[in-house]
């Protein structure tokens, strides 16, 4: 991917499809309009975050951490603001933003030094040690916990989807990438990194659940341990690092939606519409910078509807697996454009669209709950009464998990249909 993203001058995930496809901007306009309401409830999941930890540490309850004003709003709207002012300072023909990506580096390490902080205390200022900590897991629920094969086995294919497909870590693996000889040190460096950020997490959720009160709201345990115990230090430095996280994530996530938004729909309208009076470069910059700062306050107030029009009430981990499942599509044709010379633009199309359709009707609509997008008798009865219709039990498919049920059939849809082949002589040419 990097070598094709060097080679071809490849600025985000829609401009990659739409390279290895005949440069169709049909099917990078199809790819952006997926990208930007798939990450969605990704943008949507950030500000939930950070509108729980401000509201911890402000009016609402500690162990719930229940939105009580504007809070996201203010949030969303800080973040675009920023987003605008630093990452749409000038134009880079290869698309890159070194500061924007040294700030994310930083991030990163204050995120995990105030995680290892936590689980530290947690360990050997709340649990006694190692030894107490094994007991206390081993006494706890989770220590019990039967994993289910199919969702894990599900929830890792998502993963490895998104490591491909996310935009902001497209953005970040691929178009922002200088030197191909980073990647050996991001073999060992991003394993080893994931596995310290998970190395606390049981302990912290078992401490959680035994410690503080029921129906505390477990995405908080990092941020309401330490504030049960009085540790506000503690408290303070974990919130910066979850804060860091989240707004990082949304900065680079708007900024690569929005080089996407401009260079394959705006850019193109404009230029048939009305760029008949463009005659210097200076015009066409303006218009750029100008459509992508809008694309950015866009994108991200798009999180904060979804945030509003969902409830905010879902678990952080749902929200940002229904964004996953979203842009999973993207795979089918993207590997079909690298490894496949009988992939066809037609079928990539139309891979994606029914591949994007069914994950919207079968766990996005769905996840505003009933009566929002959908009506109650669709999800019960199916629409028109005709169960095998359901969201949730698509072709008379039922007990599966609703998260697997979406993928196994927006992906299954979105590979088999996608696969019309080029004529032999077009492959051939």
């Amino acid at each position: 991917l990097v070598r094709i993203g060097r080679s071809q001058r490849i600025t985000s995930v829609a401009d990659l499809i739409s390279s290895r496809y005949g440069k169709s901007n049909l099917l990078a306009v199809g790819v952006t309009i997926l990208a930007v309401v798939g990450t969605t409830p990704y943008i949507a999941l950030q500000l939930q975050s950070v509108t729980l930890s401000f509201e911890v540490f402000g009016v609402g309850d500690m162990a719930t951490g229940e939105e009580s004003g504007h809070t996201a709003l203010w949030v969303a709207a800080g973040l675009a603001l920023f987003t605008v002012i630093f990452g749409t300072r000038n134009l880079d023909a290869n698309e890159r933003h070194n500061g924007v990506v040294m700030a994310i580096a930083v991030e990163a390490v204050v995120k995990l030094a105030a995680l290892l902080a936590v689980g530290v205390f947690v360990v050997w200022g709340l649990s006694g040690g190692v030894s107490g900590t094994l007991d206390r897991i081993d006494a706890s629920p989770l220590g019990h916990w039967e994993i289910n094969g199919g969702r894990w086995a599900g929830l890792m294919m998502l993963s490895a989807a998104a490591f491909l497909c996310l935009p902001r870590i497209f953005q970040v693996l691929v178009v922002e990438n200088d030197n191909e000889t980073h990647l050996r040190t991001a073999s060992w460096a991003f394993p080893l990194y994931l596995g310290l950020m998970s190395l606390f997490v049981v302990p912290i959720a078992v401490a959680g659940l035994d410690m503080l009160p029921e129906g505390s709201n477990p995405d908080l345990f990092v941020l309401t341990l330490p504030l049960s115990e009085g540790r506000d230090g503690l408290a303070v430095l974990s919130f910066l690092g979850g804060f860091s996280s989240a707004t990082s994530m949304v900065i680079v996530a708007a900024i690569a939606l929005s080089t996407m938004v401009s260079n394959h729909v705006v850019m193109p309208l404009w230029l048939r519409f009305a760029a008949g009076g463009a005659k210097v470069s200076g015009d066409v910059r303006h218009v750029v910078l100008l459509s992508r700062r809008l694309s950015i306050i866009a994108v991200v107030m798009l999180g904060y509807l979804y945030y509003r029009l969902s409830g905010g009430g879902a678990a952080l981990a749902s929200i940002g697996l229904i964004s996953f499942a979203g842009v999973a599509q993207v795979l089918p044709a993207m590997l079909g454009g690298i490894f496949w010379r009988g992939a066809s633009r037609l079928g990539a199309l139309t891979g994606l669209t029914l591949g994007f359709g069914c994950w919207g009707y079968t766990v996005f609509l769905p996840s505003f709950g009933s009566g929002v997008f959908l009506p109650d008798a669709w999800l019960v009865a199916g629409p028109f009464g005709l169960s095998w219709l359901r969201p949730q039990a698509l072709f008379g498919i039922e007990g599966m998990d609703p998260l697997l049920h979406a993928v196994f059939w927006s992906l299954t849809l979105n590979t088999a249909l996608g696969m019309p082949a080029r004529p032999a002589s077009a492959v051939t040419n």
